[in-house]
């Protein structure tokens, strides 16, 4: 199932907008956010109980949400907490710094960890890097696209990003009943 929100300029907050819709009532529910940067917005979705997890330590936009935040490589702390369980999983900004394989792998570690998963990323290749020896974790290293997650319910921005002429798109997993009020609710952006 794919939306496309055409020509909609990306901005901070129709990403807010956009991840309230799908994870819908957050109230007394928690989020796992993977590669989150600084956070910028996460905060903002009102979880009850929250984990912010990025390989840099680097302070979050809230300072307030900062006792919530653990520095780690994602697959380690995935691997090492398996038996936690969350509502929602988070990889915003995250799976095109990795590999397609190892892309692949944080999503299945999602989907043990968490009920709901939501992937945004750029649509397609955007600043790919082809040098594999590359080892800075700022660097893209793959491209993803929406046949790339057919099971997923895709919503695709290709104006996201105009002055970068860069779209961008939300995958989302969960279950179908989900999916359909999701659907239904963002073909009303």
């Amino acid at each position: 199932m794919i939306i496309e929100l055409a020509n909609i300029p990306g901005s901070g907050k129709l990403w807010l907008d956009i991840v309230k819709i799908i994870c819908g009532d957050t109230s007394g529910k928690s989020m796992l956010d993977l590669m989150c940067h600084k956070a910028p917005y996460t905060s903002q979705l009102g979880f009850k109980e929250r984990v912010y997890v990025d390989i840099n330590n680097r302070p979050l936009d809230n300072e307030n949400e900062q006792q919530y935040f653990i520095q780690s490589d994602v697959f380690n702390y995935l691997t090492n907490n398996i038996n936690e369980h969350f509502d929602v999983s988070i990889c915003s900004d995250g799976i095109e710094h990795l590999t397609i394989d190892a892309g692949y792998k944080i999503l299945s570690l999602m989907n043990e960890i968490s009920d709901k998963q939501i992937i945004f990323t750029p649509l397609g290749e955007y600043m790919v890097t082809t040098d594999i020896n590359n080892t800075n974790p700022d660097f893209h290293r793959s491209g993803w696209t929406p046949a790339m997650l057919p099971d997923y319910l895709a919503i695709t921005l290709p104006q996201f990003h105009p002055s970068l002429n860069s779209g961008a798109w939300f995958a989302v997993n969960c279950n179908e009943k989900e999916k359909i009020r999701i659907y239904n609710q963002i073909n009303k952006i």
